[in-house]
C-alpha cells in the first residue's frame, strides 16, 4: 500500500514538525477537546546510530510507551532490584532497549514526567518549581531560563485527559545528541473519533475494521456502530541526529563578533591583542535586565558591572550618559562565557562623539538618581532625629524615621538597603505605562512607605498639632512637620521653645505654607494608580503637579520616570534645607 496514505482523522500528523519549534516537545500526554475527540501519548528515545541501523528503517518496531521496572516491583524476584526505564523495539529474534530522554510512569491515573538527569547535569541546569506544579530548568550562570519546562502531572479522569508536556530547548537537544552520538526518535500513539472520513471509507470498503502496517507506523481504522469512524496510530519518527554543538562549542575561538567602533571582528585571540583604549565598547544598560533581580547575580549600579558568584564577571565598566555603559572589550572577553559575550553584543551601539563624552559623564542616570534619593533620605532621618531631640524625644534612631540604617548602608552598600535594589534597575526609554506605575510603587516603598509613622506622630504631638492629624499617615505627618519648620525658619522662632506660637501662626487664615512636598504626594497618588487605573485623569494630574508634560509619554514613559525620581529627590532636599535652617534658631 502507498506509504503516504493516511486516514483523514490522522492526516495532520504527516504535516507535524516538532523540531521546527525553538522549544521541542519531547514528551506529551494530551486529551483533545470534545470537538476533536481523541487522545495522544508521545515520548522520545535516545537511539545510537547503530541501533537505528539494526531497525533497518522499520521504526514501527518501536513501542510507543515508556517501560519501567516499577512502580511497586515484584518483591519475589531474584537478585537486587534495579530501577530502570526504557523504550523497546521488538525485532523478530530479540528486544532492543533504548534510553528515554524523559522518564515517565503512571500511578493512580496520573502520569509523571522527569527529565533525564544526565541531560540536566551536562548543562548545569537547576530546577525551579512554580506554584502551578510545573518544573522549570534553568542555566543560572548564563543566565538562560526555561531551558526545559515540565508541566504538572496529567490526572486522567474519564473522559478528560489534561495535557502535560515536557519541552526542551532545541539548541540544547542538538548539542546533547552530538555529544552523546544519539538520534532523537519520537514514539507516539494517537486515537481520533470523528464523522464521515472519505479516506477511511474508501480504505475499508465493505469491511468494518482493517489494520495496515507501514515502515514507520501501524494504523487501525474501523467504523463505529453509531456512525462515524475511529482511527488509531502507533508510530515513530526521527526528530534529529548528531550534528553541530551550538552550546558546547565556543565559536569565539574561531569566529569573531563585529562591534560598533572596532574595525575588525573580535575573537578571543584578536581581543587579547587589542591595546588599552583601542577596545572601548558602548552598551545600552538594557543589557542588565537579564541579571536584575536575580539572586545569582550581583550588579554594582553605580558602574553597571555584573558578577555571577565566582564563575564570571563583567567589570571595568563606567556609566556614560543616561543609559550607556562604557567598557573594555579585552576585559569582556577574559574568562566570560560565550553566551554572556553574545548577550552583551546584542546591546552594543555606535560610540558617541568624543566631544560629547565629558558632558555625558556628568549626566545623571538611574544609579546616581537612586543614590541621591537614599542620600537625601538618610540626611532627612538625621535632621528629623535632631528635630525630635529638640522636642525632648531622645529614644529614636535614623532607621526608626526613614527605614534606613546609616551603619548598614555604609557597610553593605547603599543599593542593598531594603527595597532600594529595585529602584536602581535600568529605565528603558520605551517603558510602558504599567512598568512606569510599577516603578512608582518601588519608589514609594523607599521614600514614603518606609517613613516611621509612630515616630513622626510623636513629633507632631509634641508640637501640639495632634487633634487634626489623627488620621494622617507618614507622608502627611512629615509634611506637617516640614510646614511647621518652615514657619520657624521664616520667623526665626525656635522649634523647641516656641512651638505654641509656631502652631498658632500655622493655623492663622492665609498663612498656611504652600505644600512643600507636593511631588512626593504626586508620587503617592501614582503609587495608588498601580492596579487601580481608570481613565488616566489621576495620572495626568500627578504628572502636571510634578511639572511633567503628559504628552511626553507618547513614545514611552522612561524620561517621565526620570522626572519622578528628580521630583522626589528635589522634595527631600527641600525638606532637609527647611529643617536644617529651622534647627539653627
Amino acid at each position: 500500500m502507498d506509504q503516504t496514505w493516511w486516514p483523514d482523522l490522522l492526516r495532520h500528523i504527516a504535516h507535524e514538525d516538532p523540531w521546527s519549534e525553538p522549544m521541542v516537545t519531547v514528551a506529551e500526554v494530551r486529551g483533545f477537546d470534545p470537538s476533536e475527540k481523541g487522545q495522544r501519548v508521545a515520548w522520545t528515545a535516545l537511539v545510537p546510530p547503530e541501533g537505528l541501523e539494526r531497525l533497518k528503517g522499520k521504526l514501527a518496531l518501536l513501542n510507543h510507551e515508556i517501560e519501567a521496572s516499577g512502580p511497586h516491583p515484584n518483591a519475589g524476584g531474584a537478585g537486587p532490584y534495579r530501577p530502570r526505564f526504557w523504550i523497546e523495539a521488538n525485532l523478530e529474534d530479540e528486544r532492543i532497549k533504548f534510553d528515554p530522554l524523559v522518564l515517565g510512569w503512571q500511578a493512580h491515573n496520573r502520569t509523571a514526567m522527569v527529565l533525564d538527569p544526565g541531560f540536566t547535569m551536562t548543562y548545569g541546569l537547576m530546577p525551579r518549581a512554580l506554584g502551578d506544579g510545573s518544573l522549570h530548568w534553568d542555566d543560572p550562570a548564563a543566565p538562560e531560563y526555561d531551558v526545559a519546562v515540565i508541566d504538572p502531572p496529567s490526572h486522567y479522569q474519564f473522559p478528560h485527559c489534561p495535557t502535560a508536556r515536557t519541552r526542551v530547548s532545541r539548541d540544547h537537544l542538538q548539542d546533547f545528541l552530538s555529544l552523546t552520538n544519539r538520534v532523537l526518535v519520537q514514539v507516539f500513539w494517537e486515537i481520533r473519533h470523528g464523522p464521515e472520513d472519505k479516506a477511511s471509507a474508501d480504505f475499508l470498503g465493505d469491511e468494518d475494521h482493517r489494520d495496515v502496517e507501514f515502515d514507520d507506523r501501524t494504523l487501525d481504522v474501523r467504523r463505529n456502530h453509531g456512525g462515524g469512524y475511529t482511527a488509531q496510530i502507533w508510530g515513530a519518527r526521527v526528530l534529529a541526529r548528531p550534528a553541530d554543538l551550538p552550546i558546547t562549542n565556543d565559536t569565539l575561538d574561531t569566529v569573531g563578533l563585529t562591534w560598533p567602533g572596532i574595525a575588525t571582528p573580535l575573537s578571543r585571540q584578536t581581543a587579547r591583542r587589542l591595546h588599552f583604549r583601542e577596545d572601548i565598547l558602548y552598551i545600552r544598560d538594557e543589557v542588565l535586565a537579564a541579571y536584575e533581580g536575580k539572586l545569582d547575580f550581583e550588579i554594582s549600579p553605580e558602574s553597571g558591572s555584573v558578577s555571577c558568584g565566582n564563575q564570571w564577571s563583567v567589570g571595568y565598566i563606567r556609566r556614560v550618559g543616561r543609559d550607556l555603559l562604557q567598557l573594555e572589550a579585552r576585559k569582556l572577553y577574559e574568562g566570560t562565557p560565550t553566551r554572556v559575550i553574545t548577550h552583551w553584543h546584542g546591546f552594543a551601539v555606535t560610540p558617541p562623539p568624543k566631544t560629547s563624552l565629558h558632558a555625558l559623564h556628568q549626566a545623571p542616570n538611574v544609579a546616581t538618581r537612586a543614590k541621591d534619593l537614599t542620600d537625601g533620605l538618610i540626611m532627612l532621618g538625621r535632621l528629623l532625629m535632631q528635630f525630635a531631640n529638640a522636642l525632648g524625644i531622645n529614644d529614636v534612631a535614623v532607621a526608626d524615621i526613614v527605614g534606613m540604617d546609616p551603619a548598614k548602608r555604609d557597610w553593605n552598600g547603599w543599593w542593598n538597603l531594603p527595597f532600594v535594589e529595585r529602584i536602581t534597575r535600568h529605565i528603558p526609554l520605551g517603558m510602558s505605562e504599567s512598568e512606569f506605575l510599577g516603578r512608582c510603587l518601588d519608589l514609594d516603598k523607599v521614600a514614603i512607605e518606609a517613613l516611621g509613622e509612630r515616630v513622626l506622630r510623636r513629633m507632631v504631638k509634641a508640637m501640639g498639632a495632634q487633634s487634626e492629624t489623627e488620621k494622617f499617615r507618614g507622608l502627611k505627618l512629615l509634611d506637617r512637620l516640614v510646614c511647621l519648620a518652615a514657619i520657624a525658619d521664616e520667623t526665626g522662632l525656635p522649634l523647641a521653645t516656641a512651638r505654641d506660637e509656631i502652631l498658632e501662626r500655622f493655623r492663622e487664615p492665609g498663612t498656611v505654607p504652600s505644600q512643600p512636598l507636593k511631588r512626593l504626594f504626586a508620587l503617592s497618588d501614582l503609587r495608588q494608580e498601580e492596579g487601580h487605573r481608570k481613565d488616566g485623569k489621576n495620572i495626568r494630574s500627578a504628572l502636571e503637579r510634578c511639572g511633567l508634560d503628559p504628552a511626553a509619554t507618547a513614545s514611552g514613559w522612561g524620561t517621565t520616570l526620570d522626572g519622578i525620581y528628580d521630583g522626589a529627590i528635589g522634595d527631600i532636599r527641600h525638606a532637609n534645607a527647611i529643617i536644617e535652617r529651622a534647627l539653627r534658631h
